[in-house]
């Protein structure tokens, strides 16, 4: 059964099984069980550093040597004949043991053919369910959650490109996903928010009022503020002319109803904000709504009650200067966290904990949280608090802390609102770079590295704006497929010839089928910044091979091979966009 070595998985695949072949053997003849329980280390495939040195290079038999009991060179050449015995030789022209003990694989012309088929045959499905079932998960990840007391900053477009674009790794590889928004509506900064927009709202009927301490300085409350007379008319001005001019003293029922109308128009302002960057939700959950349901637990309800019963029972709670503490030390914390002010009112912490129950109560086997990197100091007591929730499972729960965005423009920061002061929108950034520079540029580093964005670079149509290099490719290949009809009426072909490759075509055929490894490696290693820099690699393969290799040429072969050739480039570097959030455009 050869189809399946037309990809690297499955290359990967058969010469572990090789492995495990030659070892069970060496056992055998070591006195040992002649299979292991243990499995070997996985082979590994890479392209080589020099085309001399094969197509693809495995360390298989330098990490399992111990175990063989023989030296590395020596298992990789019987590596390499157990593997060439069950079929490796149908897509193999020879093998290579090089250096301590690699095994160079140089692959015949017919795996290159066969490989492009089974990318053309899968077409824009190329890649998916690449995560072998067994690993397969029902997550959830929630990104952005930003408070709604203000608009969404350029930390939060970092956030959310991030946790979309994983989303759809996750989902493309074949993970079950829930995206979530968890709103920040409860505690002080709300009521401070109320409290504001109550400000702002006298000011607009000519009543003196001042701004609460700590309270929210943004033009952006004068927008709320008139929004509010506008809808609502006169409706507080009698409470709001009581209580100037401090707004401390407004009833609490006027900043309740304040403070909710403030935040369904901020959540409004960030779902459009958001959809403009083609980032969704399946799920927007309230702080407040943890507080609400059946059950009764130290005077709480809800998913609250829930928790605190259930870490009253592991005997987890205990009370001390008239606060409720949780004991977070049993977990890894560096102290004991109080969960229950000595007034009563609860802590964010304690909403934070019955959010996380809520989670695991909806059936998600596995959580992300993608934070700001203002977080950072507050993972070591969440990952303690849920792990003391039954069933006491730290691994269930995985914190990202992202790192912040700087702007440049000619090499110095960039201030771009002046309306909104030292706030730097989402939609700022967007009316400025559009929403392909921003959504590749904001996944191009690691998101535990801070983000540097040259705004003059990522508008500049030239190849050194890498979202504009690698969309070019893209259209680029479809000006070229649209030539090839217009030239032979044929679109490019189904079935792929068989013929001897130049250099640059095996180059992009090899890159091309690593793709359904980088997925692999974006959703295992929560890095789709892995996708960004392959998309690179690939456009600039594909334009070596494109100035190399002509494709409109007379021989109706070469032409078939290479017309399929760029289909499947095509196909795949717009597949990589959209895990991106990013348009491939068919001209520009």
């Amino acid at each position: 059964m050869t189809d399946r070595l037309y990809d690297f998985a499955g290359l990967s695949a058969s010469l572990d099984e090789a492995l495990v072949a030659v070892l069970g053997e060496s056992e055998a003849a070591a006195g040992g069980a002649a299979v292991t329980a243990a499995p070997p280390a996985a082979a590994e495939l890479t392209l080589p550093p020099r085309r001399d040195q094969g197509d693809i290079t495995t360390n298989a038999a330098l990490v399992n040597a111990r175990r063989a009991g023989c030296a590395p060179r020596d298992l990789a050449q019987r590596l390499g004949e157990a593997w060439l015995g069950a079929g490796g030789a149908a897509v193999c022209a020879r093998l290579e043991v090089a250096g301590p003990g690699f095994l160079n694989i140089f692959l015949a012309p017919s795996w290159f053919r066969g490989a492009v088929q089974r990318m053309l045959d899968a077409g824009r499905d190329y890649g998916r369910g690449v995560l072998p079932p067994e690993r397969r998960l029902r997550v959830n990840v929630e990104y952005v959650s930003a408070n709604p007391v203000g608009p969404l900053h350029v930390g939060n477009a970092r956030y959310g490109a991030m946790g979309d674009a994983l989303c759809r790794v996750f989902e493309f590889a074949g993970h079950e996903v829930g995206r979530e928004y968890y709103v920040n509506d409860a505690g002080t900064q709300m009521v401070l928010f109320g409290q504001t927009l109550a400000a702002r709202y006298a000011q607009q009927l000519g009543i003196p009022a001042d701004i609460p301490e700590n309270g929210y300085q943004g033009a952006y409350v004068v927008d709320l503020a008139a929004e509010l007379l506008a809808e609502r008319g006169e409706r507080y001005r009698e409470a709001v002319a009581a209580a100037a001019p401090d707004m401390a003293r407004l009833p609490t029922e006027v900043v309740t109803e304040l403070k909710l109308w403030g935040r369904d128009r901020m959540l409004a302002q960030f779902r459009e904000t958001l959809g403009r960057l083609r980032i969704r939700h399946d799920i927007w959950t309230n702080e407040s709504s943890v507080y609400e349901g059946p059950g009764e637990h130290r005077g709480f309800h809800g998913e609250v009650a829930k928790a605190l019963a259930e870490l009253d029972a592991e005997g987890l709670l205990y009370e001390k200067d008239g606060a409720v503490w949780l004991r977070t030390t049993n977990y890894g914390d560096d102290k004991d966290r109080v969960v229950i002010r000595s007034s009563g009112e609860p802590t964010y912490f304690l909403s934070d904990i019955a959010y996380h129950r809520d989670k695991m109560d909806r059936g998600f086997e596995h959580m992300i949280d993608i934070w700001g990197a203002d977080h950072h100091g507050y993972v070591p007591r969440m990952k303690a608090a849920f792990t003391a929730l039954p069933p006491h499972d730290p691994d269930r729960l995985e914190l990202i802390i992202g790192q912040f965005v700087n702007l440049l423009e000619g090499g110095e920061q960039k201030r771009m609102s002046k309306r909104r002061g030292t706030i730097v929108t989402v939609d700022d950034l967007v009316d400025a770079i559009g929403v392909d520079a921003t959504r590749f540029t904001m996944v191009s580093r690691s998101h535990d590295t801070p983000l540097d964005i040259d705004l003059e670079l990522v508008v500049r149509q030239s190849s050194q704006n890498p979202v504009y290099y690698v969309q070019y490719a893209h259209a680029r290949i479809c000006s070229i497929l649209r030539n090839l009809e217009q030239r032979t009426g044929k679109k490019p072909p189904r079935v792929v010839p068989e013929l001897a490759l130049e250099d640059d075509e095996k180059a992009l055929v090899l890159k091309l089928a690593g793709f359904p490894f980088v997925v692999l490696a974006a959703a295992d290693h929560r890095a789709p910044h892995r996708v960004h820099t392959y998309l690179g690699e690939l456009a600039a393969q594909f334009h070596v091979f494109y100035r190399n290799c002509r494709v409109l040429v007379d021989d109706d072969d070469v032409a078939g091979f290479r017309a399929g050739l760029c289909a499947a480039t095509r196909q795949t570097l717009a597949r990589g966009l959209d895990l991106l959030g990013v348009s491939a455009p068919e001209s520009m």
